[in-house]
């Protein structure tokens, strides 16, 4: 059994079972992270036999199946949420966090660290949600001010007891969450000196075994299990990394951040194992460790798992989607069973049953409008005549208003972007004259596409500018920030003649020595379409958690009326 000391932690999932050895100690943390008010299944694309296979991730009602089946073979459970639970669909929009704290609720979360999206709405709507929390809410470097209502539902730490073994979690949270979210007045104490603080204090009540619950990203969690003694596990969130174990993930046609768990050396010489667990529910984290009596890990091993629905697609010849059968769908199903990192988990009725009202409530929300458009804005994917005959040399009138949304908001959160870029094929359809729903942002932008930051040389911008005009299509790229010229009389990779970026009131040329910031869409920067350049860029690349078409949403609620533009940025040469 699991009991409580400190009730200040959120998200925390610990599986605990005998081990060989006279005090050794099993410990099975059980993680989640950004799952981003996701509650229902996403869609998403596999590979299985190098075919692609389109399928359903995650979901709530899942999440319950697989931890119940944890917990059910397991003596002692701890279920661990590594941050940015809320923002990125339309249940926050509307309820603002109280059906995610009511499904962490239903399934028994041990702790939770607070990411930089639960501020976005400020501190005071983020304690209202908090009230509905059972469970400890953490973040050690948080300094809400005296008078804030934060002061009293989030806590440094939390001390797990398992059959009296005592587990320490800590929550840490970025600092950046000052200039991303909205948590004025609360402020952000230095994460690394905060944990060596609390570390200090586990070890003063006798704790010696101790997980770091973070929500700063893969990078900065490697580089705090090397910098502060006493830490064991790091259980982190922010990044959406998905860890495996160098083989699974490329075999299912995903990317690998690094291995599950990552082993670092720590500052003492012992070994801290770094984990997280990718986005929206879709995978989660089954982690086993062993302790000595010395608190010193002697095994550590696991899996992200992907939780998959029994729903298996591929598009037939004429590009629609058809479910698998016979045969195809067996090998898809032998692949899954091989795969240590893919299962498929039936829906939990509990789960279900608490979703349904909620679900419901969004159904009438599709028909709110939030603001008009004061002339039809038509949408094409590459410049020239619509099917309706209407000429449209620079191209579309709505993407790039969708890119102005995209710069806007980064701007907004203090990312300082220098350029937009969107693809035509990721905007479905033109937009009428008159009101604007909140149906219409999700008929426009239907993919749950995030916004990423990702910082390009000029070269590299040019680069991504050319692809669109190389593969024309879906893949047209549209631009804020920026202007440029196609000329689709030229070779390919040349077509893009000139290149200019605003400065305030004055365009200047673009350098391709110089690093600009791009703020673009995650299906791009992961390299659809063909955005290699994308994909494959070093450096700072943020993923924002921000959805575009709640960016859209709040963009047109700023503007209340949407203009047709008098340009589009794009200086457009057809082919003779």
């Amino acid at each position: 059994m699991r009991r409580v000391l400190m009730p200040m932690v959120l998200a925390a999932f610990v599986m605990l079972v005998s081990s060989a050895g006279a005090r050794a100690f099993e410990l099975t943390v059980v993680h989640v992270n950004d799952t981003h008010s996701h509650l229902e299944p996403c869609p998403a694309k596999l590979s299985f036999d190098d075919q692609k296979t389109y399928v359903k991730l995650g979901g709530w009602d899942r999440l319950k199946t697989k931890v119940d089946a944890v917990r059910a073979k397991n003596p002692n459970v701890a279920l661990l949420h590594a941050g940015d639970a809320v923002q990125g669909t339309l249940y926050f929009t509307k309820y603002l966090g109280k059906p995610e704290m009511e499904f962490m609720n239903l399934l028994g979360f041990d702790a939770m660290v607070l990411g930089n999206h639960e501020f976005d709405k400020g501190p005071d709507v983020l304690a209202h949600f908090l009230k509905y929390a059972h469970f400890p809410v953490l973040c050690a470097n948080l300094r809400p001010g005296a008078e804030s209502a934060l002061a009293d539902e989030v806590r440094p730490y939390v001390i797990l007891e398992f059959n009296g073994e005592r587990v320490g979690v800590i929550g840490l949270t970025l600092e950046e969450t000052r200039v991303i979210s909205r948590p004025a007045p609360a402020t952000f104490a230095d994460a690394f000196e905060t944990a060596k603080q609390c570390v200090a204090e586990l070890e003063g009540k006798g704790v010696n075994k101790i997980i770091a619950l973070t929500h700063m990203g893969y990078d900065a969690d490697k580089k705090l299990a090397a910098s502060v003694a006493g830490i064991d596990l790091v259980v982190g969130g922010h990044s959406h990394t998905l860890l495996d174990d160098g083989k699974s993930l490329a075999a299912l046609g995903l990317h690998s951040g690094g291995p599950y768990p990552t082993r670092v050396t720590g500052p003492d010489g012992s070994d801290v194992y770094v984990v997280t667990s990718w986005k929206w529910a879709m995978a989660v984290g089954v982690l086993r460790t062993v302790f000595d009596d010395a608190g010193h890990v002697t095994e550590c091993g696991g899996n992200a798992v992907l939780l998959l629905s029994d729903s298996f697609q591929r598009k037939n010849g004429t590009g629609e989607k058809v479910e698998l059968q016979g045969a195809a769908r067996n090998a898809v199903m032998d692949a899954v069973v091989k795969s240590p990192m893919a299962e498929v988990v039936g829906p939990d009725a509990d789960a279900d049953a608490l979703l349904a009202p909620y679900k419901k409530g969004l159904e009438s929300m599709r028909n709110e409008v939030i603001g008009r458009a004061a002339q039809s804005l038509p949408h094409i994917r590459v410049p020239g005549v619509t099917e309706s005959g209407q000429d449209l040399p620079q191209g579309s009138m709505i993407a790039p208003i969708v890119c102005d949304s995209m710069l806007w908001k980064a701007q907004s959160v203090g990312l300082k972007p220098d350029l937009a870029l969107q693809n035509g094929g990721g905007v479905r359809t033109g937009v009428e004259r008159g009101p604007i729903t909140v149906g219409t942002a999700y008929t426009l932008m239907p993919f749950g596409n995030t916004l990423m930051v990702l910082d390009l040389k000029g070269a590299q911008v040019q680069k991504a500018l050319e692809n669109g005009a190389t593969r024309q299509g879906g893949a047209f790229a549209y631009v804020a920030g920026a202007r440029y010229t196609v000329d689709m009389n030229r070779p390919e990779g040349e077509r893009v003649t000139s290149v200019d970026i605003r400065r305030g009131d004055r365009w200047e040329a673009l350098d391709s020595e110089a690093t600009y910031r791009m703020v673009t869409i995650s299906y791009l920067a992961d390299g659809g379409d063909d955005y290699q350049v994308l994909k494959n860029a070093v450096g700072h690349r943020y993923d924002t958690g921000f959805v575009d078409a709640q960016v859209f949403m709040d963009y047109v609620r700023m503007k209340k009326t949407l203009q047709r533009p008098e340009s589009t940025g794009i200086t457009f040469i057809p082919a003779n």
